[in-house]
């Protein structure tokens, strides 16, 4: 039977052992091997994603949970020597989203068909360090509400916690602005989204013309003026589910230097602050689709 490694996260709120176990005879139904890793910490998990990438055989890794759970296996695999499958099991589960997966089964039969396609990622470098992206990076407004998310309200509100995250932000208000420097090309801007997806925050498209397995990214800059443009941006995206913004773009695979004083979030978790250059990794590796 082929092995593949299934990568839990036991400190997320959306796992238990029941399911992990189902997870597992799920696996074993389809005719596959999973061999489950369970690691106690964040780097305990990165270390063993980094030592089956060692094999002489690239492996097959399954990242159940939410996108930080995919972030974390992402950040731990060498480039072309890895397949990544996904189980969705977190809270808004954007890459399962944008794969069009429409439940756990849904799931555990594309990876039992193993239908592959390679799949590029963002990597992003600041004073905070190198990390990698597989869906957006978003520096301002979204990464200010990401950072002053309180565990107790995810728990609590799950995506809720997000807004009311955000609704803090208003109060507290940075008018400060981007340069957004690509090449001779020079941009202003409040916020920005640069999309490796065209999904964001659930099932909402904020960058249509983004995908995992283009070779550009799609960057979205938002104007905001004050905390009132804030708002009637979320607004307009919680009630009609999308947003194309009339100067959003796409870039080629020329590297993005962004400057100012602004917060920083990659696939959801804070990372540090700008100054900060991004840069595409084209087929990094194969992604089970």
């Amino acid at each position: 039977m082929p092995i593949v490694h299934v990568v839990f996260n036991p400190a997320s709120g959306s796992y238990s052992s029941r399911k992990a176990e189902q997870i597992l005879n799920q696996l074993r139904a389809v005719g596959l091997d999973p061999q489950p890793l369970l690691p106690r910490s964040l780097a305990e998990s990165m270390q063993a994603v980094a030592e089956l990438c060692k094999q002489s055989t690239p492996p097959t890794i399954i990242a159940v949970g939410g996108d930080g759970t995919i972030n974390t296996v992402i950040n731990s695999m060498q480039q072309g020597r890895a397949t990544l499958g996904v189980i969705p099991l977190g809270t808004a589960n954007v890459m399962a989203r944008e794969l069009g997966i429409s439940s756990r089964q849904d799931a555990i039969a594309r990876i039992a068909r193993g239908t592959l396609r390679p799949f590029s990622v963002g990597e992003a470098s600041s004073a905070a360090g190198t990390r990698r992206f597989v869906l957006m990076a978003g520096i301002g407004a979204d990464a200010a509400a990401v950072a002053d998310v309180r565990s107790s309200e995810k728990r609590l509100l799950g995506k809720g916690a997000y807004i009311l995250s955000a609704l803090r932000h208003c109060l507290n208000w940075d008018s400060g602005r981007l340069t957004v420097t690509i090449g001779q090309q020079q941009r202003s801007c409040h916020s920005l989204l640069v999309a490796n997806a065209a999904h964001y925050a659930g099932p909402y498209r904020l960058a249509p013309h983004a995908s995992l397995f283009a070779s550009h990214f799609e960057l979205v800059p938002l104007l905001f003026r004050g905390p009132s443009d804030l708002l009637r941006f979320a607004g307009s995206v919680f009630i009609h589910g999308t947003y194309e913004a009339a100067d959003a773009f796409c870039t080629s695979q020329e590297p993005i230097l962004i400057e100012g004083d602004k917060p920083v979030q990659l696939d959801g978790d804070s990372f540090g602050t700008t100054p900060l250059t991004i840069r595409l990794i084209p087929d990094f590796n194969n992604l089970i689709v």
